[in-house]
């Protein structure tokens, strides 16, 4: 007999985008324990989303402005950063429409020195 074991796959950093919110994969969201928010941007260049962990340290020392930091909110399974205009803007730069599709997935990349998830919005996540 001749067997081959198939690997059970680990989960990666999915990132899905809804009309009304940005969900992350639990195993993304595991990226942002003691965070008390993000921040997040889009590199124009690269066509990435940009999301920030911020820790209290960093709002404390006024690294970041408080007015610019969305609330993550996390669940046993995913994590979730709820802003329609932030949607919105996303939306424009990602050229995505709501009405054609109902949410949008893609793969993420933590970068550790950064303290940052790399959204890369042209590689659709596989295994969320």
């Amino acid at each position: 007999m001749s067997i081959e074991w198939i690997n059970k796959e680990k989960n990666t950093n999915a990132v899905t985008i809804y009309i009304n919110n940005i969900t992350l994969s639990k195993q993304a969201t595991s990226m942002f324990d003691n965070a008390i928010g993000v921040v997040v941007g889009f590199d124009t260049a690269n066509k990435n989303i940009v999301i920030k962990k911020v820790t209290k340290d960093e709002l404390e020392k006024k690294e970041i402005n408080k007015d610019d930091i969305y609330e993550l909110t996390i669940k046993p399974s995913f994590g979730r950063i709820n802003n329609k205009k932030l949607i919105d803007q996303l939306a424009k730069h990602l050229d995505i429409d709501f009405q054609k599709q109902v949410s949008y997935k893609f793969s993420a990349v933590w970068n550790t020195g950064l303290k940052m998830l790399i959204v890369d919005t042209k590689e659709v996540a596989k295994n969320a």
